[in-house]
C-alpha cells in the first residue's frame, strides 16, 4: 500500500472510531490480541479501501473478519470505502437480529 494508501486507511478507521465511538486497534489490528481495524463495544470493523471503482469481495476476508469479532464477542462489520462513501457489509444473520432488535420489518 502507497504512503497515501496509508493515510486514507488511517482516516477512514478513525472516522469509523468517532461515528461508532469505538477505538482504532493497533497495527490495524494486526497483533496477537486485537484484531480487525476499529472496535466498539458492540461492533468489530474490518475496514478496506480503495481509489478503484470495485473491491474484490473475498469469502475467506469475511470468514476471517467474522471469526476475530466472534471471539471478541462482537458483530462483526465489513466495510469498503468506494467512491467516497463507505458501504457495510453483514451477514444475513446479523442483519436479521438487527431488524428484529430495532422492531423493524
Amino acid at each position: 500500500m502507497t504512503v497515501s494508501g496509508t493515510k486514507r486507511s488511517q482516516r477512514q478507521e478513525q472516522r469509523l472510531a468517532t461515528r461508532y465511538d469505538g477505538r482504532c486497534n493497533p497495527g490495524s489490528g494486526n497483533g496477537w490480541i486485537f484484531k480487525n481495524d476499529v472496535r466498539s463495544d458492540r461492533f468489530s470493523f474490518e475496514a478496506k479501501t480503495t481509489t478503484k471503482k470495485s473491491y474484490p469481495l473475498k469469502l475467506d476476508e469475511l470468514l476471517a473478519a467474522e471469526k476475530h469479532a466472534l471471539i471478541s464477542g462482537r458483530e462483526m462489520v465489513f466495510v469498503t470505502e468506494i467512491g467516497g462513501r463507505n458501504w457495510m457489509t453483514v451477514s444475513q444473520d446479523t442483519f436479521d437480529f438487527l431488524v428484529e432488535e430495532s422492531g423493524d420489518s
